[in-house]
């Protein structure tokens, strides 16, 4: 197989299957498998698309990593970060009480910092302003059509390489139920592509910024690569519907928040902000559920 490496990668007790979860929320992703004790996952790198393949379980403390592709050296040595390696826990320790619990039952849970840029911004994209059900059905489509297959793993595609968006109009993008504002940012991103990614050489808090100058990538979207791209432990999701009141609901049992009140609960958990919004995630608690929202037109039929 073409660049194919092979790793064992040190993960100590890292709850493997929690900590790669967060990159297989949407439904039916096409770039991603995830079952207990294998992760797949398929993606564009700098070097080419790529696939990374990770197993565990048959050896404690270990976790054996296979990539192959044209991306498989950049996988390869990107791999413990995407594993949570990178991610320390040290310091966090909350007051007795309900997040207290939930750490201790999820402290093997770790950020995995994955550095695919694009990848994961064009699937931020993808989900900005819709929800997951519209965005899963529109990234399917949208990596179907456009993606290449997964070196590999049979199943998989990795997302089209950002010059394959770059050179389409926003009319292009219809077919797949993306309207135009969505349409407009992902040729942004993919435009900008070659030059955010070397953003990955500076901290989070500071590429933020640059990220932040290309149309349509606002706070929610610039939070959520933090913590995915970046793996940052202290960021915080903003802009988002429903992550305020779950923040508010797991520490305070307050069923409605807005981002300044999340924040405020957040304060004392510095640097460990994000951590904290895992676990309220891992809980399984929901706040009392409100209206649900009208429904969305499909671009398709326009």
């Amino acid at each position: 197989m073409t660049g194919a490496r092979s790793l064992a990668v040190p993960v100590g007790e890292t709850d493997l299957l929690s900590t790669l979860g967060a990159l297989a929320v949407l439904p039916g992703d096409p770039t991603v498998r995830l079952r207990p004790g294998r992760f797949e996952r398929a993606t564009a790198t700098p070097d080419g698309p790529g696939t990374i393949t990770v197993t565990w379980g048959a050896e404690p403390g270990t976790a054996s990593v296979e990539t192959v592709g044209d991306g498989a050296r950049w996988l390869a040595e990107r791999a413990p970060g995407l594993l949570g390696a990178r991610d320390d826990p040290r310091g966090f320790d909350p007051a007795p009480g309900p997040l207290r619990q939930l750490w201790k039952r999820h402290r093997h849970d770790r950020i995995a910092r994955t550095e695919t840029l694009w990848h994961d911004l064009a699937w931020y994209v993808v989900q900005q302003r819709v929800s997951r059900q519209d965005a899963a059905a529109q990234w399917q489509r949208l990596v179907a059509a456009l993606g290449d297959p997964a070196p590999g793993a049979p199943g998989l595609t990795a997302p089209p390489p950002p010059a394959a968006v770059a050179r389409l109009g926003y009319h292009d993008l219809h077919r797949f139920g993306i309207e135009r504002q969505r349409a407009d940012t992902l040729l942004s991103a993919a435009r900008a592509a070659p030059r955010l990614q070397q953003l990955l050489e500076l901290d989070a808090d500071v590429a933020a910024p640059a990220l932040r100058s290309v149309r349509g990538i606002g706070p929610w979207t610039a939070s959520c690569l933090a913590t995915t791209t970046w793996g940052s432990a202290d960021t915080v999701v903003v802009g988002d519907d429903g992550i305020p009141s779950l923040v508010a609901w797991v520490l305070a049992r307050e069923p409605r928040a807005d981002d300044a009140r999340m924040l405020e609960l957040l304060e004392e958990h510095r640097p460990h902000r994000y951590r904290v919004v895992r676990l309220a995630f891992l809980s399984g608690l929901r706040p009392p559920r409100r209206a649900p929202h009208a429904p969305r037109h499909d671009v398709r039929r326009r």
